[in-house]
């Protein structure tokens, strides 16, 4: 390749080291076999998308620090989508603070985008727990259809998704549509239109960020914000009783997965299995294998 090629592929730079990992291991439905480059780790769970606005106000843009800090006390980690705007300001601070988490980019992995976060999810991958997904193979260049299938792995791969800003048309309101959809706890941060109809669409309403910075104002959000989250903690998806015993052989299994053949009882191994991908605890990593979701 020429150098005026290279000057010309956004984003272009030295290759990244990346693993290929299958939705089944990412604890994703749909096509298991399916893989995707990953730089870095997955962060652990409970996992929070914050998502909004390229274009976000400053206000909004202060209020994260705090949302941000509370959330990382309550242990969860963060995933978002590399954008400009409040995705870049969230990556941002969880460098800073040392959070978990995982950028989800709509391009393949010699194209990070946008090129301008070339430095930030350089400083990701120097971080200990800190990824680059991408929902592209190489080769792809990041185009507008690309988008969507972007956010729908950041909602699948989250447990509760915060919409901080968001047009009536925007990614961020597809973002939130889909955890809608999915049935996962969702919140909006109040002030611009999108999130104004994701609100009035069922997702919990936050207070708008105080335009004036007033201290006492960003309290009461951050503590809305604060009983929304640990409500979602409640809402997580545990192991039942009665499939405790499947966690433990799972875990006994080990990456390579559990066969149900294998077991001493198939049928009561397979049945399990089964009440057990319906609660999206488990999921099939090969053929006959089964492993716990991450």
């Amino acid at each position: 390749m020429s150098a005026s090629d290279r000057r010309q592929r956004p984003g272009f730079g030295p290759e990244l080291h990346t693993r290929s990992v299958t939705r089944a291991a990412l604890g994703l439905r749909g096509r298991p076999e399916h893989s995707y480059d990953l730089a870095g780790p997955i962060p652990p769970r409970p996992r929070l998308a914050v998502v909004g606005s390229r274009a976000a106000r400053a206000s909004t843009l202060a209020a994260l620090a705090p949302v941000l800090a509370r959330a990382q006390a309550l242990g969860w980690s963060l995933v978002s989508g590399g954008a400009l705007g409040v995705d870049g300001a969230v990556h941002r601070l969880a460098v800073e603070r040392g959070i978990a988490q995982l950028a989800v980019l709509p391009c393949g992995s010699d194209y990070l985008y946008p090129p301008g976060h070339r430095g930030l999810f350089a400083a990701m991958l120097e971080a200990p727990e800190a990824g680059l997904l991408f929902a592209q193979p190489r080769g792809a260049q990041p185009r507008r259809g690309m988008f969507a299938s972007r956010n729908q792995l950041v909602v699948g791969l989250c447990d509760a998704v915060l919409v901080a800003a968001a047009g009536l048309r925007s990614g961020s309101s597809l973002t939130g549509r889909l955890a809608l959809r999915a049935g996962l706890p969702l919140a909006a941060l109040a002030g611009t239109r999108g999130c104004g109809a994701l609100i009035g669409a069922g997702a919990r309403g936050l207070p708008a960020p105080p335009h004036d910075g007033d201290p006492a104002a960003l309290a009461r959000l951050t503590a809305a914000f604060e009983a929304w989250l640990c409500g979602a903690s409640d809402e997580g998806v545990a192991w039942p009783e009665e499939l405790r015993w499947l966690e433990r052989a799972l875990a006994e299994a080990g990456p390579a997965g559990l066969s149900a053949d294998a077991s001493a009882d198939p049928g009561a191994t397979t049945l399990a299995l089964c009440q057990a991908e319906l609660l999206g605890l488990v999921s099939e990593a090969s053929p006959g294998r089964w492993v716990e979701s991450i």
